[in-house]
């Protein structure tokens, strides 16, 4: 059935290249007097169901931009409602579903076409992903005047051999095994996209493998700093407790983490640790909200829970210990301000220690890290970082920067 499939893909890709190619010509007039009245550009982001892409849409939107998500399928954490336009549909029959798979990818490009002006991507692919056109998209677009921002989010640019460091190299063996076997795959998309994008945005832990990027920043997606915000508790309690989310326990440390607490546990320090494993975001935040620390990851980096933990105003423990990849996010996006309290897996036991034990400190370091989002991860930080980059993208005005620090622009 695989091969059929295949076949029935490249018999279909033929008669779509030229039709794809006309309709991009067509297209291009309109765009092109778009860009030359200074309109805003239209905006959507896909087809890989990431939630920060809501995310950026909702910071863009209410800068008075159009934008839009268009997705292929929903992740079971999320929600359909948390994107605009998702091409799967949930009990469809079995040739529905085939004809939608081989269909919908043409249908869903040509839409957009006459949509949007600037297309997101990360390096797993746009929206001809699923067709053998996937590396003749951007050129299409351009044909139409469109303009390509490609921004990676973590396995679309894991290439394992390209790596620095053995830590993460296994982990990665561990939870995403087909990362070696396909990395072949993944270097020619990345080398796709840093030839032919208008822009590359690089972020912290996932910039290590592109040949290229025109702006580094710690995180290009923002947080809705209104929807998580911190709340009073309704009741205290004398027993302290550490949430952690990991949806792959390799990656985050899981392991050292639970051993860490069994111990401090065994010591008679009053903690509960709790593991949210494949758990829906609503359920995330509420439980967040509820809790004390935020221990986020151990092998490397922080991510989007840690910021939303801060956001919440909470203490957040997450490895950022190793200069090979931290260092120029210290010295140009601010990185060095971020209150995260730096644990590496040998730090675990002590960091959990220090903070279970002085409820002042866990005070200090949650009101800490909510003025740092406010400041480096809110919907106007990250928006300012995104106008800037239209301004050259789309308007043609020369982006005067090689890295982004909301706070050396603020004001």
């Amino acid at each position: 059935m695989s091969a059929l499939a295949a076949l029935a893909r490249i018999a279909l890709a033929i008669p779509a290249l030229p039709i794809l190619a006309a309709a991009a010509v067509v297209a291009g007039p309109g765009t092109r007097r778009r860009q030359r009245a200074g309109a805003k550009p239209r905006l959507v982001y896909g087809p890989i169901p990431v939630i920060s892409i809501k995310f950026m849409r909702e910071a863009m939107a209410g800068l008075g931009y159009e934008a839009r998500t268009s997705v292929y399928d929903v992740y079971a954490i999320h929600e359909r409602s948390d994107f605009d336009d998702v091409l799967a549909r949930p009990g469809s029959s079995f040739p529905a579903r085939a004809v939608r798979g081989l269909l919908g990818p043409y249908a869903v490009f040509l839409r957009s076409l006459y949509r949007f002006d600037v297309f997101h991507f990360f390096f797993d692919g746009g929206f001809l992903l699923p067709t053998p056109l996937r590396l003749l998209e951007v050129q299409l677009l351009h044909l139409a005047g469109k303009k390509v921002v490609a921004m990676p989010y973590g396995s679309d640019v894991a290439a394992p051999s390209h790596m620095h460091s053995l830590t993460l190299r296994n982990a990665l063996a561990a939870n995403y095994p087909h990362l070696g076997r396909r990395e072949h795959d993944t270097l020619r998309r990345i080398r796709y996209f840093c030839k032919r994008a208008d822009f590359v945005v690089a972020c912290i832990m996932h910039l290590e493998t592109l040949p290229r990027w025109d702006l580094l920043t710690t995180h290009y997606y923002p947080i809705d700093t209104e929807a998580w915000k911190p709340v009073e508790p309704v009741e205290t309690s004398e027993v302290v407790t550490v949430v952690h989310a990991p949806n792959h326990r390799a990656l985050k440390g899981t392991e050292f983490l639970i051993r860490a607490c069994e111990e401090l546990k065994a010591e008679g320090l009053p903690l509960e640790l709790r593991l949210l494993e494949g758990v829906p975001n609503r359920e995330v935040k509420r439980v967040l909200a509820e809790s004390d620390i935020l221990a986020e990851q151990f092998i490397i980096g922080y991510a989007l829970t840690a910021i939303e933990a801060m956001s919440l105003g909470k203490p957040v423990l997450s490895n950022l210990h190793d200069n090979y990849y931290y260092e120029a996010f210290r010295l140009y996006t601010g990185l060095d301000e971020c209150p995260v309290v730096d644990t590496t897996i040998d730090r675990i036991k002590d960091n959990i220690r220090m903070l279970v034990e002085d409820a002042g400190r866990r005070r200090e370091l949650g009101a800490a890290g909510r003025r740092y989002v406010e400041r480096f991860h809110s919907y106007e930080s990250v928006g300012r970082m995104w106008e800037a980059i239209y301004g050259q993208v789309w308007h043609g005005r020369k982006l005067d920067l090689v890295a982004w620090n909301p706070g050396a622009h603020d004001g």
